[in-house]
C-alpha cells in the first residue's frame, strides 16, 4: 500500500473515532446533566409545597397531638382535571399534570397521595426518600416501573414538613422521566447524526486534499514513467507550489539528459551515414588526379555529385527531424480538409508513381481534423512515397480516410514484399530503413518523421504487414 494512501486512511480513522468517541462521551453525560436539571427544579417544588404544608396544614388537638391536613392538597389536586394545561415544550406536546404528590406523618405512614389515593395509609418509613428525610438528611429515589411511569423511571424528591423546628412529616414529590427520556434521545439522536455527518465532511476534506495532492504527484510518475520509456512526454502543468517545483526540476534534469543523449546518438549516425558518401568522393578526387578518359572522368564526376546530393538530403532531413522532436507543441493549428490534403499530396507524388509503373487510388470521406496542415501533408508524402519506393512494379497504391470513433485515420496500402517480424517495430526508429524494390536504400528518417508528427498531433503511427499488403496508418 502507497504511504499516501495509508496516510488518507489513518486520518479518516482518526477523524471518524475522535469525532464518533467525543459524540459518544457527550450522549453518556446527557441523560445524568438532564436528570440533575429535573433533581434540582424537584427540590424547588417539594421545598416550596413542604413549607406550604408546614405553615398552614399543621395543627395540634387538645390533647397536644399534632395533625396534618391535607385539605388544601386535595382541593388543588382535584382542580387539575378543570384546567386546560396546552405547552408547546420545544416538539413536547404538553396536555396533562403527570407529577405526583404524596404526604406522610411522622412515622412514615402515607397520609395523603395524589395518584387517586393508592398507596393511601401504606407505610413508606423504608423507602429510601421518607427515611432519609425523616432523619434530617437529603431524601430523594428514583424508582424504575412506578405506576405512574411502567416503562421508565420515576424521580422522587421528598421535603421534611416542619412544626416548631420538628420534622412532624414528610412530603415528597414524584416526577416519571418520559419526557426527560424524549429530550434525551432526540438530543443524541441529533448529536449523532451531526458527529457522522461532521466525520463525513471531515472525511470528505480529507480526500480533497489527498486527490489535490495526489493528482500532481500521479502526473510526475506517469511522466517519469514515459520519459523512462523513451516516450517524448510533456511536461505536466502542476502550478507554482512544491510539487511544481519537483515537476519543473525532473522536466530539467530531462532536457539535460535528452540532450547529451541525442548529441551521442546523432554524432554516431552522422559518422556511420556520411561515412561511406565521404569515401566515395574521396576515392573519386584521388582517381582524377590521375589522367583519364573522358567518359570514366565524367562518372567519377557524377559519382561525387551523386554523393554530395546524398549528404546534402541527408543533412536537410536530419535537421527537420531535430527540429520536430525539439516541439513540444503544435505552432499552428488549423482546420483541414483532409480530402484535400490527399489529393495535393496524390499530385505532387503522380509523377513518381507512373515512372515506377503504379497506380493511386484514393477512398476519402469528406472529413475535417484540427492540426498544422504543413506537418500532416509532409507526414502523408513520407507515407505515400515510402509505399510507392517499396511497391511491386504494376501494383496499387491506396490512400484512405475515415473517422473511426472521435479520431481521424489516414491509411496508406501498397503490394510489395512482406516486412520481416524484426523489422516491424523498427521501423518508426531514426536512421533505419530496408532495401527499396530497386534494392537501394532510404536515410531511415522519414517514417521516423512520421511517427513524431503523430506525436505532435497526439495521436500514432503504425505498420502492419499481411499478405495483401503492407499497411501503415496514422490516427490522430
Amino acid at each position: 500500500m502507497k504511504i499516501r494512501t495509508r496516510i488518507l486512511l489513518v486520518f479518516v480513522t482518526f477523524i471518524f473515532t475522535v469525532v464518533l468517541g467525543l459524540i459518544y462521551l457527550l450522549a453518556e453525560e446527557i441523560r445524568p446533566r438532564y436528570f440533575e436539571a429535573q433533581e434540582e427544579a424537584l427540590v424547588d417544588f417539594s421545598e416550596m409545597l413542604a413549607a406550604h404544608v408546614s405553615e398552614n396544614a399543621v395543627t395540634t388537638n387538645e390533647k397536644g397531638d399534632i395533625l396534618i391536613s391535607t385539605l388544601s392538597l386535595e382541593r388543588a389536586i382535584d382542580a387539575l382535571p378543570r384546567r386546560n394545561l396546552t405547552a408547546k415544550i420545544y416538539e413536547l406536546d404538553k396536555s396533562q399534570v403527570d407529577t405526583r404528590v404524596y404526604l406522610t406523618d411522622r412515622v412514615g405512614k402515607v397520609i395523603f397521595d395524589s395518584d387517586n389515593s393508592r398507596d393511601l395509609g401504606k407505610d413508606y418509613s423504608s423507602w429510601i426518600d421518607v427515611k432519609r428525610t425523616l432523619q434530617g438528611n437529603y431524601g430523594a429515589r428514583t424508582t424504575w416501573a412506578d405506576p405512574i411511569y411502567p416503562e421508565g423511571d420515576t424521580m422522587y424528591i421528598a421535603r421534611p414538613v416542619l412544626y416548631n423546628g420538628d420534622i412532624v412529616g414528610v412530603l415528597a414529590v414524584g416526577k416519571p422521566t418520559r419526557n426527560l427520556d424524549t429530550f434525551i434521545n432526540n438530543l443524541t439522536d441529533n448529536l449523532w447524526v451531526s458527529g457522522v455527518a461532521l466525520a463525513v465532511i471531515a472525511a470528505l476534506i480529507g480526500f480533497m486534499i489527498y486527490f489535490w495532492l495526489t493528482r500532481p504527484l500521479d502526473s510526475l510518475q506517469r511522466y517519469a514513467l514515459a520519459v523512462s520509456r523513451g516516450e517524448r512526454a510533456k511536461a505536466p502543468n502542476i502550478g507554482n507550489n512544491e510539487v511544481g517545483d519537483v515537476g519543473k526540476a525532473l522536466e530539467s534534469m530531462r532536457k539535460a539528459l535528452d540532450g547529451k543523449q541525442y548529441i551521442e546518438e546523432y554524432v554516431q549516425t552522422l559518422t556511420h551515414e556520411l561515412k561511406a558518401p565521404v569515401a566515395g568522393i574521396r576515392g573519386a578526387s584521388e582517381l582524377l588526379k590521375e589522367p583519364l578518359p573522358d567518359v570514366k572522368r565524367d562518372h567519377f564526376l557524377d559519382n561525387i555529385v551523386t554523393q554530395t546530393e546524398r549528404i546534402q538530403g541527408f543533412i536537410e532531413r536530419l535537421l527537420d527531424l531535430a527540429e520536430l522532436e525539439s516541439s513540444n507543441s503544435l505552432k499552428t493549428v488549423e482546420t483541414i480538409g483532409v480530402k484535400g490534403l490527399i489529393e495535393e499530396v496524390i499530385t505532387l507524388q503522380k509523377d513518381l508513381a507512373e515512372s515506377c509503373g503504379l497506380t493511386l487510388t484514393v477512398h476519402a470521406d469528406d472529413i475535417k481534423l484540427k492540426g498544422d496542415p504543413f506537418l500532416i501533408s509532409q507526414a502523408l508524402t513520407n507515407l505515400v512515397k515510402n509505399a510507392i519506393e517499396h511497391a511491386s512494379k504494376g501494383s496499387e497504391v491506396t490512400i484512405k480516410a475515415e473517422k473511426i470513433g472521435k479520431r481521424i485515420q489516414i491509411s496508406v496500402t501498397n503490394q510489395g514484399e512482406l516486412i520481416p517480424d524484426y523489422a516491424i517495430d523498427k521501423l518508426f526508429d531514426r536512421f533505419y530503413s530496408l532495401p527499396k524494390a530497386n534494392g537501394s536504400k532510404g536515410t531511415g528518417i522519414g517514417l521516423s518523421f512520421v511517427k513524431e508528427i503523430a506525436i505532435l498531433h497526439e495521436g500514432e503511427a503504425h505498420i502492419e504487414s499481411t499478405d495483401s499488403g503492407v499497411f501503415a496508418r496514422i490516427l490522430i
